[in-house]
């Protein structure tokens, strides 16, 4: 065996692998057996929470109906005054859909339904605007737009009306009244347009008309004023002209000198011609008039034609769109749809419950399986112990010892056998006699049990065993044994003056195995325990095979640390879900550093039930 006295210097760490962050089927169910009530409160919260949401909601009742838009519009020419057909483009669908939903159309369909001083629809309140007053007008406008929603869906020409209110009546009013009043304005417009025109046509026909008239009259009078109806008249003239000229030709020709008959003679021939000239600029004149009455009257003409094919198309207007689906009154509130929001609710308060789950697991950091507790300490983890099943009648557990002797093919048992027998094989050939220290980072961890275990089940190999119960503050080792738990004082033992043999008691029902426990008022300071390993310790080793030393928990106290110097190899015991990892990593540094020689670990206390799906290991029973 190795010097018990020789202090071992720390073994060197090496530094743990970055731990791959990834979650295997194994690790996802042991995440749901933790944290199962977890998830179930939070599902049941979620819908329970969302049952209460929706209870409180006042129902909404749920209306649709739809319009097709006319492929082309019908516009009044603002140029002739004229209907034409206009193609109907994208920019006015938008722009249609933008009117559906403005305030001026919200407020012609409120006006329809007579939502203003509908009370069903807008309940007044004390603190609320009153009837008939501008701010409640507001507030109903401003409810209806929620009330209502106007879809297209792509390129189509059917646009779709979604209404909600308190009231099945009230929904389908509304989806019906957005409807009609979209297209009975259509046919408004339309009919105001040609109101507008024809109105416009009116006007200028009376204004034309008396144009017309009064140029008509100034012509008549033009033509009487200046005998423009006598058509002989120039031809008289211009014969009268023709015979004074040849006369005048005839008294120049007999050499008729400057005669009063000859001055006469020439100052007629001279009014003829000023009257042929008169005539002459008259008929163009009268033509000029002609001319213009001619225009007046055929524009006259053209404004009563456009009039008169404007007029019969009032009656015959066509909307810009048609009714395709009128909505009918619901039976069934849309909302709350409580089995629908329910079941929706299950997955979404799984979800938060597995979130939830992945928290908690996050932030508490402690021990739940082998891997993880090897990764942390770089140590091999060299068994997984099953939680010990308590006794039926009043669910106390049973002594390690006598289980093991009544239930030698049980989980528990075959997992200490396991882990004697991984730990025997990682000794030397060299080394007969093994001294093993079985410690924990803190208290009711399971160290007594697995120490009482492992010297119980070496025991019944066949090895001469013995168990020593060096924690003096709670005997948990000893106590686990039936029999003689007389309590010797360490110092006693060392000086001699308690004979080693007379301290030692044997384990009833068992041969081979035996135990040392020393009293509460023992110190181990480094001198006993020296002491100790020096005049005590090789007389036992020289009579048993195997010798397992239960100490005290690490942290808290410097018992396990002083006396891990006497052992071969020492195994810390880690309980399942219990040790953090922080007093883990601290439980092996400070074990290190006191020079002591770690084996590895044990995880202890794992749930039979997990025990058998994570296929751990098991007796009979479990096959």
């Amino acid at each position: 065996m190795n010097d018990p006295i020789r202090r071992r210097p720390r073994q060197p760490v090496k530094a743990a692998p970055a731990r791959v962050e990834r979650m295997d089927s194994e690790e996802f169910m042991q995440l749901l057996r933790r944290n199962i009530w977890l998830i179930l409160v939070v599902v049941l919260l979620v819908i329970g929470g969302t049952a209460a949401y929706l209870m409180r909601q006042t129902p909404l009742y749920s209306a649709q109906s739809a319009m097709a838009l006319t492929n082309s519009e019908v516009r009044i020419s603002q140029i002739d005054t004229q209907m034409e057909v206009y193609d109907l483009t994208r920019a006015r669908v938008e722009t249609e859909l933008d009117r559906l939903r403005s305030r001026s159309f919200a407020e012609d369909v409120a006006s329809r339904l007579d939502l203003f001083a509908n009370t069903e629809f807008l309940p007044v309140t004390e603190d609320g605007p009153p009837l008939g007053s501008s701010e409640r007008a507001r507030a109903v406008i401003d409810k209806l737009l929620k009330s209502y929603s106007v879809q297209r869906t792509g390129e189509s020409l059917v646009i779709t009306i979604m209404a909600e209110a308190a009231y099945p009546q009230l929904a389908a009013d509304i989806a019906n009244g957005v409807v009609n009043a979209f297209i009975d304005q259509s046919v408004t417009r339309q009919v105001e347009g040609i109101e507008r025109s024809t109105e416009y046509l009116r006007r200028q026909i009376d204004t034309s008309g008396e144009q017309l008239t009064l140029e008509q009259m100034q012509m008549a009078d033009f033509i009487r004023e200046n005998v423009l109806d006598d058509a002989e008249l120039p031809e008289r003239l211009r014969r009268e002209r023709s015979h004074m000229t040849s006369v005048l030709a005839v008294m120049d020709g007999r050499a008729q000198g400057d005669t009063a008959e000859r001055q006469k003679l020439e100052a007629d021939l001279k009014e003829v011609e000023d009257q042929l000239a008169e005539r002459t600029r008259n008929e163009m004149q009268l033509s000029r008039m002609e001319r213009s009455v001619d225009l007046l009257s055929t524009r006259y003409q053209t404004m009563v034609e456009r009039l008169n094919q404007l007029e019969p198309q009032r009656d015959q207007v066509d909307p810009d769109a048609r009714q395709v689906t009128a909505a009918e009154v619901p039976y069934e509130p849309s909302w709350p749809n409580i089995p629908t929001t329910l079941a929706l609710a299950l997955p979404a308060g799984l979800v938060l419950g597995f979130i939830l789950a992945l928290l908690r697991s996050s932030m508490n950091r402690q021990i739940w399986t082998g891997a993880q507790a090897t990764h942390l300490t770089q140590l091999p983890n060299l068994g997984n112990i099953p939680r010990l099943a308590g006794r039926r009648l009043f669910g106390r557990k049973h002594a390690p010892t006598r289980f093991l002797r009544r239930f030698p093919r049980s989980e528990f048992s075959e997992a200490i056998r396991s882990l004697v027998t991984i730990w025997s094989s990682q000794g030397t050939s060299n080394v007969r006699h093994r001294l093993a220290m079985v410690t924990s980072a803190l208290p009711n961890e399971g160290k007594s049990t697995v120490a009482t275990s492992l010297a119980a089940v070496a025991a019944l190999d066949g090895q001469r065993v013995l168990l020593l119960d060096f924690d003096p503050h709670r005997a948990g080792a000893s106590l686990m044994i039936e029999g003689n738990r007389e309590a010797h004082p360490l110092g006693a033992l060392n000086d001699g003056s308690v004979p080693v043999g007379d301290a030692i008691y044997p384990v009833p029902e068992y041969e081979n195995f035996d135990v040392l426990r020393i009293d509460r008022d023992s110190r181990l300071t480094p001198k006993n325990i020296d002491d100790f390993g020096e005049t005590v310790l090789p007389q036992l080793t020289s009579e048993y095979d195997l010798i397992v030393i239960d100490t005290p928990p690490v942290l808290g106290m410097a018992d396990a640390a002083r006396v891990g110097i006497l052992a071969d190899e020492t195994l810390v015991v880690v309980r399942a879900g219990k040790t953090p990892e922080s007093a883990l990593r601290n439980c092996v540094e400070r074990l290190e550093d006191s020079g002591v020689r770690l084996s590895g670990t044990v995880l202890n206390d794992i749930d039979p039930r997990r025990y058998r799906q994570m296929n751990l290991g098991g007796g009979y029973g479990y096959y």
